[in-house]
């Protein structure tokens, strides 16, 4: 049975998104699945051929946690980059399944294929915007805090305890500016792909049509990524407790320590692909909510239903070629 469109509260939007994602589930999981294989390909070509980690060699703890967190960083980047290009195809199955039109897997797929240069575009620009401009304040913000603590002398052992303080303030305003970023542009992906809107155009769109709904876009992607980390945490604390358990009692320590890797590797590619398709699916909801609430986009389908709204406009091709050829229009 059809469900009416209508506005809904956040309540209803992470119930939605649920039902959805338990109706479609192996769909959903099969694409997430591509996204993650393809950056754990990625990061196997940097493992065994490009050595990104050994362009740059640290002297000091220091240097190699700022290294590794820089390295995993660009990874991120390029991750982003990828789900740019996969989430188009679950955005789509989203929509036929909200819409309860016909959508399959394979058709999802061959939507997101037919326009990868345009969806890899849009990923390249929120990529620039809400991960690169933050970046880039957090460095200056930093490098103000640095020498403003040198000027006032905090670097002295009396007033050390105050860098701590300002090291967090720092991070703090640089995530907040993600944050705030990251929901004014969550909608583009959807605009490019339900709207055919390209570029700057559909950052424009999000930014305009996520008006009012920014802060429960940032709840709910607050929400998923401390589920992440929670359910990534808790998993492999509980897979080294069994397997540091089944070391002692079967006499296999050594072989379990070999093992223990491969097998949280394994546990946390199967978290990220349950856990990807959520986020995609609820920024979908979010695009047809904010369409209700702004647009009247519920009264135009059911006036789509009726017949009732007008034709398209013929382009200049028909509309001449019908005033050369009246006979043509007339039939």
């Amino acid at each position: 049975m059809t469900q009416p469109l209508r506005p809904m509260t956040l309540g209803e939007i992470v119930d939605r998104t649920f039902q959805i994602y338990g109706s479609r589930f192996l769909a959903f999981t099969a694409i997430s699945a591509i996204t993650v294989i393809a950056v754990e390909l990625l990061r196997a070509a940097d493992r065994y051929l490009l050595h990104v980690s050994s362009l740059y060699r640290p002297s000091n703890k220091a240097e190699t946690l700022v290294w590794n967190f820089i390295v995993g960083l660009g990874f991120y980047h390029l991750s982003c980059l990828v789900a740019g290009l996969t989430e188009p195809s679950i955005v789509k199955l989203a929509s036929g399944s909200f819409l309860e039109e016909e959508c399959t897997i394979v058709s999802s797929v061959r939507f997101a294929v037919n326009r990868w240069r345009s969806y890899l575009w849009i990923a390249i620009l929120k990529v620039s915007v809400i991960l690169l401009l933050p970046e880039i304040a957090f460095m200056i913000l930093a490098i103000g805090v640095a020498i403003a603590a040198q000027a006032g002398g905090l670097f002295s052992s009396a007033t050390k305890w105050a860098l701590p303080l300002l090291g967090a303030f720092v991070v703090l305003v640089a995530s907040a500016l993600f944050l705030w970023l990251g929901t004014c542009l969550s909608l583009a992906l959807p605009a490019t792909a339900l709207e055919g809107r390209a570029g700057l155009n559909s950052l424009h769109r999000s930014w305009a049509i996520t008006k009012g709904t920014r802060a429960r876009v940032g709840s709910v992607w607050f929400t998923v990524f401390v589920a992440l980390w929670v359910l990534t945490w808790a998993s492999e604390f509980l897979l080294g407790q069994l397997m540091f358990f089944a070391g002692r009692v079967l006499h296999l320590a050594e072989a379990m320590r070999h093992l223990y890797p491969s097998a949280v590797f394994l546990l946390a590619t199967a978290i990220y692909v349950l856990i990807g398709p959520i986020y995609p699916i609820a920024i979908t909801l979010f695009y047809y909510d904010q369409r209700i609430r702004r647009e009247g986009y519920d009264v135009e389908r059911m006036m789509d239903a009726a017949g009732l709204n007008p034709p398209p406009a013929p382009q200049p091709a028909e509309a001449s070629m019908a005033h050369t050829n009246p006979e043509a229009s007339e039939a």
